[in-house]
């Protein structure tokens, strides 16, 4: 049966069996997991990372963002939660599932590219200031 709101949960892990209408968040391990809101009774996984899907919670409502495409599942479902409310949108077809796949991959590579670069000027700047305390403590400064 098509599911038009959900309920957040918020769990360390997620149960085996899914409860339909509950989005379950766990933040420990950066996951939102729910079973299709179309009512085909598949897992749904989108994973948490600034390069991937976020979430919104004011207290009692949950948002996930972007849009759930499930063109890799038999149902083809595309739908947004927004509020709780599951606002359905148009099925993607073969090519914008694809051309959506290549995106969220092209993201991810560009989001922990921008990590490791981040962490190798984080590490330049870390042994420019050892040389230099090197050299302070030296009576070269």
């Amino acid at each position: 049966m098509r599911v038009n709101s959900v309920k957040p949960r918020f769990v360390e892990f997620v149960p085996d069996t899914l409860e339909e209408g509950i989005v379950y968040v766990s933040i420990e391990y950066g996951a939102v997991i729910h079973s299709c809101c179309c009512g085909c009774g598949e897992k749904v996984s989108t994973p948490l990372s600034p390069a991937q899907w976020s979430i919104t919670y004011d207290g009692q409502r949950i948002s996930l963002w972007p849009s759930v495409g499930s063109g890799a599942l038999p149902c083809n479902s595309h739908y947004i939660i927004s509020r709780n409310q599951v606002q359905w949108a148009s099925s993607l077809t073969q090519a914008q599932t694809q051309a959506a796949q290549r995106r969220d991959r092209s993201d991810l590579v560009e989001h922990y590219e921008f990590q490791v670069a981040e962490a190798q000027e984080h590490a330049n700047w870390r042994s420019r200031i050892k040389r230099w305390l090197r050299r302070t403590s030296s009576g070269q400064g």
